[in-house]
Order: structure tokens, then C-alpha cells, then sequence
């Protein structure tokens, strides 16, 4: 019993982030499509998923396995600063571009 909480665990926390790097995609691709965007939504939007990626890690760390531990903060700590940089990039923009 107590090996299917771990396991359970580690899987919640692998899956939030394959899910997380999807929604960042699909927020992505979408934001390109749509014509007149305003670039706050995108913004408020790769801001949420960067603190889903903050929460799968900690998710991780708490696991009992070395190897999800050690794999979840080296790919959730990769996605949420290429996420936060990106982030910060469309601030940039959304600032210089307003008159």
C-alpha cells in the first residue's frame, strides 16, 4: 500500500510537468494564430504555467525516489527558467511597444 502512494507520487509529479510543457506549446501555437492578441493574456498565461512548473518540482522533491527527485528538479528547474526568460522577453515587448 504504502509503495502504491510513491509511486503514485512520482507519477503525479512526471505527468504535471509532460502536461505543463504541453499547455506552454499549445499556449504558444495558439498565441501566434490568433489575430490581435493582446500580449497580457500570453503573458498572465506563461506566468501561470511557470508556477505549475515551481509546484511539480516541489511535487518531486518529495518523492522518496532518488531518480524522480533528480530528474524532476533538473527538468522542471530547465522549463521554468526557458519559461520565466520567455516570460520576461514578452514583458519586454509588450512594454516597448506600448506608445
Amino acid at each position: 500500500m504504502e509503495n502504491q502512494k510513491v509511486n503514485k507520487q512520482a507519477a503525479i509529479s512526471l505527468i504535471l510537468t509532460i502536461v505543463l510543457v504541453l499547455a506552454a506549446l499549445l499556449v504558444l501555437f495558439i498565441g501566434r494564430s490568433v489575430q490581435n492578441l493582446d500580449l497580457r493574456i500570453a503573458i498572465f498565461l506563461f506566468s501561470l504555467i511557470d508556477i505549475g512548473f515551481l509546484v511539480a518540482m516541489i511535487l518531486g522533491t518529495k518523492t522518496k525516489q532518488f531518480g524522480i527527485r533528480v530528474l524532476s528538479v533538473i527538468s522542471n528547474g530547465i522549463f521554468f527558467i526557458a519559461l520565466t526568460l520567455f516570460t520576461l522577453a514578452l514583458a519586454l515587448a509588450y512594454g516597448i511597444s506600448e506608445p
